[in-house]
């Protein structure tokens, strides 16, 4: 009898199981993760690969902002997939969680602030009937709205030489690179045509080396080639020179396309204070005003 009654125990205990939170996986953080990180380099579809199954069919993410991050990247993704239903489902949940959210225009693309302003048009009323939170209750602190700042990156500015692209990416050891060897192969070649123009003008000079009579023609044999030899000379290094600062430059230009992120998720303001973008160092900046370079420090 008390072995009966001992295993029908162990049957109802292994039945029932552990109890308890289940805690987030540590595969919805790095799913999470990756679809940042996809969204940061524009590679849409694959950022809707990792985004989606962390938010449908259940939300797997352990914290109201980082649902808020993943419906935001999930829409903007879907809009530059031609997906607009999904991207239009994604705003109506961002919405349902930030009734508050707004796209900036001077730092989001149009395209998105127009059709995420359509969706906030047409959920108006519904946002309206949300039910407001209670005030808050004196011993209770109420934190600080979440704010996510994006740096935009213009895609002309990899266009530019002397390592230009590089300092917006971030690169700066590889922009001090490029900068450097197509400044010293810039002024090589500029150098070796100002010295010849300047030595030996548009045609070098032909010397005889024998003296001649006045009229008389100054034989092959005799004809001085040093100058001539010498003009060839920096023609060639000007060549070269500027030839391998156009194979470099080019090489800085794909390098910076390859390596290009449309936007940048700043870091979170965590002190008050405004939220640094580089560390210290010079980079190239591109407004409607015209080129610019900055330096941080």
């Amino acid at each position: 009898m008390m072995s009966v009654t001992l295993a029908a125990l162990a049957g109802a205990l292994i039945a029932v199981g552990p109890t308890g939170p289940v805690p987030v996986q540590p595969a919805a953080r790095e799913a999470f993760a990756r679809g940042r990180t996809a969204f940061d380099r524009a590679e849409y579809q694959r950022a809707i690969e990792f985004l989606h199954p962390v938010l449908y069919p259940e939300v797997l993410l352990e914290s109201e902002g980082e649902v808020v991050v993943a419906h935001r990247m999930l829409g903007v993704a879907y809009l530059f997939e031609n997906k607009p239903d999904e991207a239009r489902r994604e705003f109506k949940k961002l919405l349902e969680l930030r009734p508050d959210y707004r796209f900036d225009p001077l730092l989001d693309p149009q395209r998105v602030v127009d059709f995420f302003n359509g969706v906030l048009k047409e959920e108006q009323a519904t946002i309206a009937a949300f039910p407001k939170p209670p005030p808050p209750k004196p011993p209770r602190v109420t934190l600080p709205p979440t704010i996510i700042r994006y740096e935009r990156h213009s895609y002309a500015v990899n266009f530019i030489p002397f390592g230009a692209g590089q300092f917006q990416n971030g690169q700066r050891r590889k922009g001090w690179f490029f900068l450097g060897t197509e400044g010293a192969l810039a002024a090589i070649s500029v150098g070796a045509f100002v010295t010849n123009f300047a030595l030996y003008g548009a045609a070098p000079h032909r010397g005889c080396s024998m003296t001649q009579p006045d009229g008389v023609q100054c034989e092959p044999q005799a004809i001085d080639h040093s100058q001539e030899n010498t003009s060839r000379a920096l023609l060639g290094v000007q060549l070269v020179s500027g030839g391998l600062f156009w194979a470099v430059a080019i090489w800085g230009v794909i390098d910076a396309i390859h390596n290009h992120k449309p936007e940048v998720l700043l870091p979170d303001d965590t002190d008050g204070k405004p939220a640094r973008t580089a560390s210290t160092g010079g980079r190239f900046t591109l407004s409607p005003g015209g080129l610019g370079a900055a330096w941080t420090f």
